[in-house]
């Protein structure tokens, strides 16, 4: 017949009976087995230890929580937190990026095919960058500010809408205007 072990953790100080967490269906209970599940060492409650076979005596660190489920609480947390993501917006593509490209490659006296090859892109990529048909992604962007010593990115500008002295507010025409301005 065949004899296992097994490991019974009493609730550590500062605990009540129920406050250990078994780490296969999530349950409160007050004492846990170590098991061998599918490879992998886990603290189960005793209707669990059933799924694995259970390990020789070593016992484990018990804490509050195991570390892998504080893990995990901590992460649902940051996620839940607001973020201000006009904070995280640090630069962006500047509007007239296609004739930047074209004057830096003028410059050098490149092709558009020539450009092409020293980014290992194609001529029709490069044709379509430097008409506006396509906008480059980020490391596209990187690839052409290093090959032709531009910059295409900048910290976007903040436009401040002056005050309306009348009753009614501000509206999307109003905003043109002064952009046109």
């Amino acid at each position: 017949m065949h004899q296992t072990n097994i490991i019974i953790f009493p609730a550590p100080w500062g605990l009540s009976g129920k406050d250990l967490l078994c780490e296969v269906c999530g349950k409160q209970t007050g004492m846990l087995r170590v098991v061998l599940i599918e490879g992998s060492e886990l603290n189960a409650c005793p209707e669990c230890a059933r799924f694995g076979v259970e390990r020789s005596p070593r016992p484990k660190r018990v804490t509050d929580a195991p570390v892998h489920v504080t893990e995990a609480l901590e992460k649902r947390e940051k996620r839940g937190q607001a973020r201000d993501v006009f904070q995280e917006m640090s630069e962006e593509l500047v509007p007239d990026f296609a004739q930047r490209i074209r004057r830096a490659r003028e410059r050098q006296n490149w092709t558009p095919e020539d450009l092409g090859k020293k980014l290992n892109e194609k001529k029709s990529v490069i044709l379509k960058l430097e008409a506006g048909q396509m906008r480059p992604d980020e490391a596209l962007i990187r690839k052409l500010e290093r090959c032709l010593s531009i910059k295409l990115k900048e910290r976007p500008t903040t436009v401040m809408a002056p005050r309306s002295t009348g009753q009614r507010g501000l509206t999307l025409g109003d905003l043109i205007r002064i952009e046109k301005k």
